[in-house]
């Protein structure tokens, strides 16, 4: 028989500190497949999704005096919030003989991944955003 292999809050909130939103919309995703729930993966998509999209087009535009870790900080609370309360605890997949935890293995190379993309799309809209003469970044 073999296990749904689900991300733990803590392996999430690490996640998403390390691969930041992108790797945080990637865990709440995968956990809500583990769970059959394709009402709750749309709504994932598409709010996560927006959510990611924002963080994009906010990012160029904060103040020099913004926090750094404001983002990151609300990022790894919301993902552990989401995966603990409406997903599963630790003891929850412990307990259960369906789910088992995903590697912490993955857990980092999909964050490095979402690390890269992000990097590669916010690079891409700030370069964009100078072409087009609406900020200058030199």
């Amino acid at each position: 028989m073999s296990k749904n292999k689900v991300y733990s809050p803590t392996q999430g909130a690490l996640g998403a500190f390390l691969g930041g939103s992108l790797a945080s919309l990637y865990f709440i995703k995968q956990n809500y497949s583990a769970l059959n729930n394709d009402e709750a993966i749309s709504k994932t998509l598409l709010f996560g999704g927006i959510l990611v999209f924002a963080v994009l087009a906010v990012l160029p535009f904060l103040p020099e005096d913004f926090p750094n870790m404001a983002i990151p900080i609300a990022t790894i609370i919301t993902t552990r919030f989401i995966i603990e309360k409406h997903q599963f605890s630790k003891e929850d997949v412990a307990s259960n003989e369906e789910l088992s935890f995903q590697s912490n293995w993955k857990v980092f190379w999909v964050s490095l991944l979402s690390l890269i993309i992000f990097i590669i799309l916010g690079s891409s809209i700030i370069l964009l955003l100078d072409l087009l003469g609406i900020v200058n970044f030199y």
